[in-house]
C-alpha cells in the first residue's frame, strides 16, 4: 500500500484521411485508400478490429508519468488541479499546470526552498521530511515533465492525474 500517482497522456488516432475522402467521391468511409494505416494498425494490435465501428477513429491512452510517495507532488496537484479533493478520482491536467509544477519544481531545486513545494500527510503517503528523497522526487518530476512537454505533438495530447492510495 502507499501514495501511487499516474499521469496520463490521451491522443487521438483518426480513422480517415477526410481530405482523400473529399478529393474521390467514389470512396467511402470503409475505403482502403482513406483509412489511415495506423489506425488498422492499432486495432490489429489491440485485437479489435472486427469491433471498431468507430468512422472517426480511436484514443489511446497511456501512463506517461508516474510518482510513488510523492506526496510534494500530490499535494501540488490536489492544490492546483483537484480543487482541494483529495479522492483518488482522475482529474484533466492542462498542459500550462504542467509547465507550472515543471517551473516550480526547477525553482524549488535550484534555491533548495522546500516551502515551494510542501509535503503533505495522508494514509500511506511516505515520509514528510525534507530529506535526499523529498529531492530526488522533485528531480524525477522535473525529469518526466521535461521529457513530455518536449515532445514534438505534445499539444496534440491530453493529460489526466489520479493517485491510488
Amino acid at each position: 500500500m502507499g501514495l501511487d500517482m499516474y499521469l496520463t497522456a490521451t491522443k487521438r488516432v483518426d480513422k480517415i484521411n477526410w481530405g482523400a475522402l473529399q478529393e474521390d467521391k467514389e470512396l467511402n468511409y470503409n475505403s482502403p485508400q482513406v483509412i489511415y494505416p495506423q489506425f488498422n494498425n492499432l486495432m490489429e494490435l489491440t485485437q479489435l478490429k472486427d469491433v471498431a465501428t468507430d468512422i472517426y477513429g480511436a484514443s489511446v491512452e497511456v501512463t506517461c508519468a508516474y510518482w510513488r510517495k510523492a506526496n510534494q507532488i500530490h499535494n501540488w496537484f490536489v492544490v492546483n488541479v483537484q480543487h482541494g479533493e483529495d479522492n483518488c478520482g482522475q482529474y484533466e491536467v492542462w498542459h500550462e499546470q504542467l509547465k507550472e509544477l515543471l517551473t516550480l519544481c526547477q525553482k524549488a531545486l535550484d534555491e533548495r526552498n522546500p516551502s515551494l513545494l510542501m509535503p503533505s500527510e495522508g494514509p500511506f503517503f511516505g515520509g514528510t521530511d525534507i530529506d535526499q528523497y523529498y529531492w530526488k522526487d522533485i528531480k524525477d518530476t522535473i525529469e518526466q515533465l521535461s521529457r513530455i512537454l518536449a515532445l514534438p505533438d505534445v499539444n496534440d495530447l491530453s493529460f489526466n492525474y489520479q493517485s491510488s492510495w
